[in-house]
């Protein structure tokens, strides 16, 4: 009788045990969760991040395949993304680095051209406008 008393008390005793750990293990990672900061991610920045690494890997397969369609249709869906958040800047650079890897498009250079234009006139009137030109840089020569 002695024994089963002895082993009640040791069931009792590793189920304390057992659920004290879990207790714990539980407090500490609720602690810790309300000890750090939650890193809040602007979504405009993960968008922008997004566009600039997407721009920089289409560029690159078009410096090494200029015709490559998949990386033609990337690099105008993000011209045409960067037109109308009205990034001048962004919309340069990427039709500068187009003439690059290929000179011989017109397109590219008269796109630039009337951007160009556009910026020179709203200096003047000292006004920006974010008005685009009606078409993305095109495939053909």
């Amino acid at each position: 009788m002695e024994q089963s008393k002895l082993k009640k008390a040791l069931i009792i005793l590793s189920g304390i045990a057992f659920l004290g750990s879990s207790l714990l293990g539980i407090v500490e990672s609720i602690g810790s969760s309300l000890k750090e900061p939650v890193a809040k991610e602007n979504p405009a920045q993960s968008q922008n991040a997004q566009l600039n690494a997407s721009e920089k890997g289409f560029l690159g397969v078009l410096k090494r395949e200029p015709n490559n369609p998949t990386a033609l249709q990337g690099i105008k869906e993000i011209f045409s993304i960067r037109m109308e958040q009205g990034d001048i800047p962004g919309t340069r650079s990427i039709l500068k680095q187009l003439i690059e890897i290929d000179p011989t498009k017109k397109d590219y250079k008269e796109l630039l051209a009337a951007i160009d234009k556009q910026v020179a006139d709203s200096k003047k009137a000292g006004t920006l406008k974010t008005t685009q030109p009606t078409q993305p840089p095109s495939s053909s020569k």
